[in-house]
């Protein structure tokens, strides 16, 4: 219905309700379930809602709003703030035999959208859709089908005017090296570029439009940037156990770009503060780590692979002095009480399906199960997960091994988590700090260290040995000239 007409709605629906149309009275004041029929039209196929009626025996007849400019505005500005996705409507006041009424045009949500819900409620009590004149409640097939079963899952959806010019071709060779590892021989290495992104649904046959997991998975970043402006990953060294002002902006870092791309950015920049001889699989991932670096390795992979991009906040890592947490946006569609059994819902299929090929992720939805075996057989603290529906986020919170010490010794820390934290900042800033080769005498006034003799034997040594750093003129230990650089990993080949 492009264009209002009242006569026209009246004609066709007779004054009574029906899966199209909806009648309030609202003469003061908005209806308290006006928001639950904006979501149940958004959910179906749209309708409009017309303001300032009461049902006399059983036809609708106008009455009229008292002040309408007032209660339109009222409506258009917490439209916005109400619901998970802002519903797309037109509002405006026109008039029904001399009185003042208000019609709501609710547009269908876009499928990559639904369900749209009262942000305060949640999708299960605050999602709705339209049987006949009425606002159901969405059930959980309904919501299970908006996010799964529906040909247009959130990263299947085609992004208009993209096409191959978007593509960054060194995140194709990337996925070329990384599938061959996994798999010898797979067909899709034998596939030009076009033919490989057709083979993972990731461009329209039709058009040779991108879908979301296109470009996500393969974009240029300013590509990225300009579809997904919310979209990054904010790594948060915080000093204290406590979010607060205590922040380390040289240890901290937002990445942007593609998920081939940025996993691999984020992991490297993370394991700086767990610093470990560095030894790798054959995707560049480290064998013989410990049981509390899998499972954030693992974390990660879940929130690149099953968040919300349309979401409008960012991811964060926030590394914290007894634990680390990952806040993803876009809530978990797996009960937390149940991952500990095999199986996923998966958000983004598309998205999953490269991840499954090369590597990183299990197929059957057992990487987390794994990780969590592996830290109760090990004796690490479990992590906790925080699955917030209301407001479609999903926090996992991995704490350090020392803090049973932390725990057990009361509120005060032990010298021995005290020195490990300090340790854990000085690495990562060694790290950070030598991205460009710096000097022995440039590192140590950057840390503010003063004795030569026991930073070398302490902290650089252990780092070179480690495979951390390295000499940038290694035939020659004690040149002048000498340098040091951070270890470049790239995580496609062996270390």
């Amino acid at each position: 219905m492009e264009k209002f007409n009242i006569d026209e709605i009246l004609k066709i629906w007779g004054g009574r309700e029906s899966w199209k149309v909806e009648y309030k009275e609202s003469r003061e004041k908005l209806s308290r379930d006006i928001w639950e029929t904006v979501s149940s039209f958004a959910n179906t196929e749209g309708g409009v809602i017309l303001l300032g009626y009461k049902k006399v025996k059983n036809k609708y007849i106008p009455v009229g709003v008292k002040n309408p400019s007032q209660i339109l505005d009222d409506f258009t500005s917490n439209l916005s703030q109400k619901f998970n996705f802002c519903p797309v409507v037109q509002a405006f006041i026109i008039q029904d035999q001399g009185k003042d009424v208000i019609v709501i045009e609710v547009k269908e949500a876009m499928p990559y959208q639904k369900p749209i819900y009262i942000k305060d409620a949640g999708p299960l009590k605050g999602g709705f859709k339209r049987v006949g004149a009425t606002d159901i409640r969405l059930s959980d097939e309904d919501i299970h089908r908006f996010y799964i079963e529906r040909s247009g899952a959130p990263d299947a959806q085609i992004l208009k005017g993209t096409g191959l010019k978007d593509i960054d071709i060194s995140s194709l060779d990337v996925f070329r090296r990384l599938r061959e590892l996994h798999e010898p021989g797979a067909s899709e290495l034998h596939y030009n570029d076009e033919e490989l992104l057709r083979a993972y649904n990731l461009i329209s046959p039709g058009t040779g439009e991108l879908t979301c997991a296109g470009v996500l998975l393969f974009g240029k970043e300013k590509v990225v940037r300009r579809y997904f402006p919310a979209f990054r990953v904010d790594v948060i060294r915080i000093k204290g156990i406590k979010w607060g002002k205590e922040q380390d902006p040289f240890l901290s870092r937002d990445f942007y770009g593609n998920l081939l791309n940025i996993r691999p950015l984020i992991l490297d920049f993370i394991e700086r503060f767990f610093a470990i001889p560095f030894r790798a699989d054959k995707r560049g991932d480290r064998i013989n780590d410990s049981p509390d670096l899998k499972m954030m390795r693992e974390t990660l992979t879940n929130l690149l692979m099953h968040q919300n991009y349309f979401h409008t906040s960012p991811s964060q890592v926030r590394i914290y002095n007894n634990r680390i947490e990952f806040y993803n946006p876009g809530h978990s569609l797996k009960d937390p009480a149940k991952f500990s059994m095999p199986g996923s819902a998966l958000r983004n299929p598309l998205i999953a399906s490269v991840f499954y090929d090369i590597g990183w992720a299990e197929t059957k939805g057992t990487g987390l199960k794994t990780a969590l075996e592996e830290l109760e057989r090990e004796g690490y603290p479990q992590p906790e997960f925080i699955n917030d529906v209301a407001y479609d986020t999903f926090t996992v919170i991995i704490p350090y091994p020392s803090d049973i010490v932390t725990k057990s010794t009361g509120d005060q820390v032990s010298d021995q988590v005290s020195d490990h934290v300090g340790m854990m900042d000085v690495v990562a800033k060694i790290l950070a700090y030598c991205e460009t080769p710096k000097s022995l005498k440039e590192i140590m006034e950057f840390l503010g260290f003063r004795h030569k003799t026991y930073f070398r034997r302490k902290i650089l040594g252990p780092l070179i040995k480690a495979g951390l750093i390295e000499r940038t003129i290694p035939d020659k230990p004690r040149s002048r000239f000498q340098k040091y650089v951070t270890v470049k990993k790239t995580r496609w080949n062996g270390g």
